[in-house]
């Protein structure tokens, strides 16, 4: 799909800009359609883009058109809009799916593919998307949002939200649930870990697990509990660390695939820490203003780290680190650079905290 966004579908949006469509905001339409095809992550920063929309226009009809990636963030959104699952992939199909909705308002909210900027263009009467500095896609729609690369994607997202008039400090607008296991853990001393990334830069942005091990075996000398979030796909990466760790991984909880997103969101409030790589989780981590780290490689904390008054943000050193500005980028020593953020850059300010006290039996295993 990337190579056919950059060819084919660059050439399309290149004939569709030379018709150029500058209208203006519509007063009051009756149906508001929002493109945000993927990306857990990108879906919960641009929540409060989403807020302002539906704020802007309180009596439309606001619907959300996503992939089944992100649907259950979709589904956090405070302000609640419809949902329609669609295949990006398909770009046809998606098209379909767009123009049933009639709608009188496109919003694109992802910043590069030509793909979202053509479909906005097409299923609506007016447009409104992310023009990156060195691209085509702005000229599609009848308002185009400057996408800058070199600011946290919340200030691009601020910058969409001030389009439909908001004038309040951006911040991601969730909603999240009571945690049902989190009477069964001992909120005190837990550490969340989330180890594993998602999307095609997963290998580049995880931490070595040799790394990983040397800061869990330091979490449980000082009493605390490592707890492993992800998807139960990320237990496969869990028992690598659980293998180095030996006797120590009893004192250890893994809670891959057991707690529902928005209930994550409640743990993380309560939870004594949060240490994430670059990923969804570390998002989530700083949309509930939990005490977080997060751990950058070819990503900047500057560009895409949690934003959170309890957060902090660990770069590489390398040299190379940071190539990563959307997320389609790569480098040929991409996967020498998690290795230089070595764990003595790390451990002091996550174990910084007063002693706990020992913890043996774990509540889950």
């Amino acid at each position: 799909m990337r190579q056919l966004d950059r060819s084919l579908l660059a050439v399309v949006a290149q004939l569709l800009s030379l018709t150029n469509r500058h209208r203006g905001l519509p007063v009051a339409p009756e149906r508001v359609g929002i493109i945000q095809p993927t990306a857990i992550g990108d879906t919960l920063i641009a929540s409060g883009a989403v807020a302002a929309i539906a704020e802007r226009y309180p009596t439309a009809r606001v619907v959300v058109f996503h992939g089944a990636n992100n649907a259950p963030a979709v589904g956090m959104i405070a302000s609640r809009p419809e949902s329609v699952l669609c295949d990006f992939s398909r770009p046809d199909r998606a098209l379909r799916a767009l123009r049933a909705a009639r709608l009188d308002l496109t919003v694109d909210l992802t910043p590069w593919p030509n793909l979202t900027a053509i479909l906005a263009r097409l299923s609506a009467p007016c447009a409104v998307g992310f023009a990156p500095a060195d691209g085509i896609r702005g000229k599609l729609f009848d308002l185009a949002i400057p996408h800058r690369g070199d600011r946290h994607e919340l200030e691009n997202l601020a910058a969409m939200a001030r389009a439909f008039g908001a004038t309040d400090n951006y911040s991601m607008q969730i909603r999240t649930k009571d945690c049902a296991m989190a009477s069964e853990l001992p909120l005190d001393r837990l550490v969340l870990c989330q180890l594993s990334a998602g999307g095609s830069r997963a290998a580049e942005k995880a931490w070595p697990v040799e790394y990983w091990a040397t800061l869990c075996s330091r979490l449980i000398d000082a009493g605390y509990v490592p707890a492993f979030t992800g998807i139960a796909n990320d237990q496969k990466a869990v028992d690598a660390l659980c293998a180095q760790l030996g006797a120590s991984a009893k004192a250890t909880i893994s809670l891959c695939g057991k707690i529902p997103l928005a209930e994550l969101g409640d743990l993380m409030r309560q939870a004594r820490a949060v240490v994430s790589v670059d990923t969804s989780v570390l998002h989530l981590a700083g949309a509930v203003d939990a005490r977080v780290f997060g751990l950058h490689g070819p990503t900047r904390s500057q560009r895409w780290g949690a934003r959170s008054t309890n957060g902090r943000g660990f770069d590489s050193p390398h040299p190379d680190a940071g190539y990563i500005i959307y997320g389609t980028e790569t480098h040929p020593r991409a996967m020498e650079i998690m290795k230089a953020l070595t764990p003595d850059i790390v451990l002091p300010a996550v174990c910084e905290a007063e002693r706990p006290g020992r913890y043996v039996e774990p509540a889950l295993v």
